[in-house]
């Protein structure tokens, strides 16, 4: 839009060339016509212009002073020369006061509305690039913490207030095309801001502190542009008047646009006071519940793990939680089955988590996007479950094999169930539905076992040197197990094989 002042001491003239000019393009807007340059100065001192088109005498102000003036205090105002031809010399002198170019009376429209569309298309791009820089460090506000906004670039507002608004869709490149026809025709400046999380972040301006009714006028004039491209969820921030404050402005924006996903119309807009209570924070009340999910996990009871889950989402639910919020309680879902299952991050690489967030928040619907987790979990659950059936036999032998070759060393419950990819705890259970005995009780049953053959068979090596080969090293202890296994001390039971082999 190119907003103009005419200045010319003739009526028929000011108002004529007004006339015309507003005709030509709806982009052209006449604020103010006047027949001298002080009351022009007085309007335009106080307004928002972008051109001046004035003529040279004048009373109590010509136009080569209006030129001067306007030069000193508002330099970025284009002013355009009307002159007769007798006024030639003063054209030229208001062209070396920086007059961008001047037109000859009578005024001949066509070289009037070139001139017109050239400073146009000058503004356009002027304001265009001027956007782009705004829009990148507006982004770099959002995303940081108040406390850190002054370490960011100075940021020069257009205007002294501002809300943030937040508007989702799954046909994003549709929006961001209907969002720049749409804000084009609206009067004040509004900055389109890509938030590369599938959102699109306006910033309206405002010269006063707006209210409620005034921030909310701007998704009521997008509505009937926006609405025919499909499912469209708009929020937006109270008001605001500092730079630092655009991050808790898109947080409340983006915090309101989410209650569209349990909206479920096509087209779902708030306010941030619309919004009943805070964001939940699920952590402390999933470290609650932790424990039975990690039991449900351990032993990959399928439908208890979906019963605990839906437990959890329907809490999510009722709480109108965020995309955000929701996404940090699958973090903690996700995290208990990588502590618990050995072979999740295997068959859940990070690339899969984060391609799975990110379908996450494209979803517009809390079905949607419960549905989604549901299914990729659970079948992560249901591939494990399944490899571990496959090899239930094996895992048991591979550790019975390597208890029976490495009997004299040291070794805990988790290394071996590492070694077999389970848990600790289905492994235990797993060996003793296979075995009829406990993984400590078979081993301790490999190493009297080869104990007693020492004894037996090697009457040059000591009592200690056998324990100590077997795996215990404290004499002590090996002739109390022994002896509580076998009946009888490593001593007495190598003396009565002796006898039995001598006799």
């Amino acid at each position: 839009m190119l907003r103009m002042v005419i200045v010319d001491d003739e009526s028929s003239i000011r108002e004529g060339v007004a006339k015309i000019i507003t005709k030509e393009n709806e982009a052209f807007v006449v604020t103010g016509v006047f027949s001298n340059g002080q009351d022009a100065l007085d309007f335009i001192t106080a307004s928002d212009i972008d051109v001046v088109i004035t003529d040279i005498r004048m009373p109590l102000v010509d136009g080569l002073e209006l030129i001067k003036r306007l030069k000193s205090v508002q330099p970025e105002i284009r002013c355009i020369i009307m002159s007769g031809f007798t006024d030639f010399e003063y054209a030229r002198q208001a062209l070396r006061c920086s007059a961008v170019d001047y037109l000859l009376k009578p005024i001949n429209k066509k070289q009037l509305f070139k001139l017109l569309y050239t400073l146009h298309e000058e503004k356009e791009a002027c304001l265009g690039k001027e956007q782009r820089l705004r829009s990148g460090v507006l982004l770099s506000y959002f995303k940081s913490f108040s406390s850190l906004c002054s370490k960011l670039p100075e940021l020069h507002l257009p205007l002294p207030c501002f809300a943030v608004h937040v508007l989702r869709s799954r046909h994003i490149e549709v929006l961001r095309e209907q969002l720049n026809d749409a804000i084009a025709g609206l009067y004040g400046t509004v900055d389109i801001v890509e938030t590369d999380d599938g959102m699109l972040a306006l910033v309206s301006y405002y010269t006063d502190d707006p209210d409620t009714k005034v921030i909310r006028q701007l998704a009521h004039r997008l509505k009937p542009a926006l609405a025919p491209i499909g499912i469209i969820q708009a929020g937006s921030s109270r008001g605001y008047s500092e730079a630092n404050q655009l991050s808790e402005a898109y947080r409340e924006a983006v915090r309101a646009c989410d209650y569209g996903l349990y909206d479920y119309s096509a087209w779902s807009y708030y306010h941030h006071d619309d919004l009943p209570q805070p964001d939940p924070d699920f952590t402390d009340w999933f470290i609650s519940i932790r424990e039975k999910l990690s039991e449900h996990m351990q032993i990959l009871d399928i439908p208890l793990v979906k019963a605990d889950l839906e437990k959890l989402f329907g809490q999510a639910k009722e709480a109108k939680a965020s995309r955000q919020s929701i996404l940090s309680l699958c973090r903690l879902i996700h995290d208990t089955a990588l502590a618990e299952l050995p072979e999740w991050k295997s068959a859940n690489p990070p690339a899969a988590e984060e391609q799975l967030e990110e379908r996450m928040l494209s979803c517009l619907a809390f079905a949607e996007l419960k549905s989604l987790f549901f299914s990729h979990f659970l079948k992560g659950l249901e591939m494990i479950r399944a490899t571990r059936l496959q090899m239930a036999d094996k895992s048991v032998e591979t550790v019975k094999r390597w208890i029976q070759e490495h009997y004299d060393q040291q070794t805990e419950l988790g290394s071996l169930a590492s070694m077999v990819y389970l848990t600790p705890s289905y492994l235990s259970k797993l060996f003793k539905n296979e075995t009829g005995m406990t993984i400590t009780d078979y081993l301790i049953e490999v190493r009297i076992k080869k104990a007693k053959h020492l004894l037996k068979t090697s009457p040059d090596m000591k009592i200690h040197e056998i324990g100590c080969g077997v795996g215990y090293p404290d004499p002590a202890y090996f002739n109390k197990l022994f002896k509580r296994i076998v009946g009888v001390t490593p001593n007495e039971y190598k003396k009565i094989n002796a006898v039995t082999l001598n006799g």
